[in-house]
């Protein structure tokens, strides 16, 4: 059974503080294929057959390298397809992240493709939490308001990521040594009468800290990757995440990576689709993402 990255966000007073973790899943007697297959390029969250077993593209214990890894053993047979058991397989046992059957069916009503998101981030300095200062109104690393970074639609229809009453973004990027990521986060700004305030959706990135790199990295919000990406809703009375839109999965490109200890610059692109939880491939993952990130999946929208 796939397991997310447990993560948790707190969105406050325009400033959002995140607390993350998790550890690369893996074992290294199977990260290889069946029948002694020699490591190999995929995409992360793949799966293939390989002598009547299910396998699943996933990263290796350290780095970014990724390879197959079992998945799960199939009584009835593997799907050569979609690279998953028959259904009416006895599953034999769901070491990396495998064993997708084991949740319920898709609920139909979210569209499978629910969206698609590109983003375009360019910061000279990012924030460090670990500054004395961090946090306060006259730091000047890791925020700043200006055009969107993320761009695209989700839902059944074409919900903007940017809606058509924002009149500016606040973007912000810091690194949290303690929690060994970088956040990166947008948030569309309204005018409300006289004041401006936070609206919705809000995208929250996640990228582990050690494994960042000048270069393509995978993004998944499953245990094992190193990047996660969320389309979230947040209640703005409260300043916290009421549930989750969708994830992402696909490949970002950094392009630029300062010392992050130092206020270093970070720039990447990508080009990522976007998923229901209600809605993965076949997978209703929304119980899933209840006990892991204890957010619920947000209603259809259109």
């Amino acid at each position: 059974m796939k397991k997310f990255l447990a993560c948790a966000a707190l969105f406050a007073a325009m400033f959002l503080t995140v607390s993350c973790g998790g550890s690369d899943s893996g074992n290294d007697n199977n990260e290889q294929g069946g029948n002694g297959t020699a490591e190999q390029l995929c995409h992360y969250g793949d799966y293939k057959c390989d002598g009547g077993n299910s396998y699943f593209c996933g990263y290796m214990e350290s780095g970014n390298d990724l390879t197959w890894k079992f998945a799960e053993q199939c009584a009835n047979g593997c799907d050569s397809v979609t690279g998953k058991c028959s259904s009416g397989s006895d599953n034999g046992g769901d070491n990396n992240g495998g064993g997708d059957s084991d949740y319920p069916a898709a609920d139909n009503s979210y569209n499978a493709n629910y969206g698609f998101i590109s983003l375009n981030f360019a910061f000279d300095g990012i924030g460090n939490a670990d500054d004395s200062d961090f946090g306060t109104d006259n730091y000047a690393y890791g925020i700043e308001q200006g055009d969107a970074y993320a761009t695209g639609t989700y839902g059944n229809g074409s919900a903007a990521i940017n809606p058509a009453n924002a009149v500016t973004y606040t973007k912000q990027a810091d690194y949290y040594s303690s929690e060994n990521l970088i956040w990166v986060g947008q948030v569309p700004v309204i005018q409300s009468g006289s004041e401006y305030v936070g609206s919705n959706p809000v995208i929250e990135m996640y990228i582990n800290a050690n494994q960042a790199s000048v270069g393509k990295m995978e993004v998944s919000p499953f245990e094992g990757s190193h990047v996660q990406l969320f389309v979230e809703e947040h209640n703005w009375s409260t300043h916290q995440a009421k549930c989750i839109h969708a994830f992402a999965e696909g490949q970002i490109n950094i392009s630029k990576l300062g010392d992050l200890v130092y206020h270093g610059a970070l720039e990447l692109t990508g080009a990522l689709q976007l998923y229901s939880p209600k809605n993965y491939k076949g997978y209703d993952l929304s119980g899933e993402i209840k006990s892991q990130l204890g957010l619920e999946a947000c209603p259809v929208v259109y």
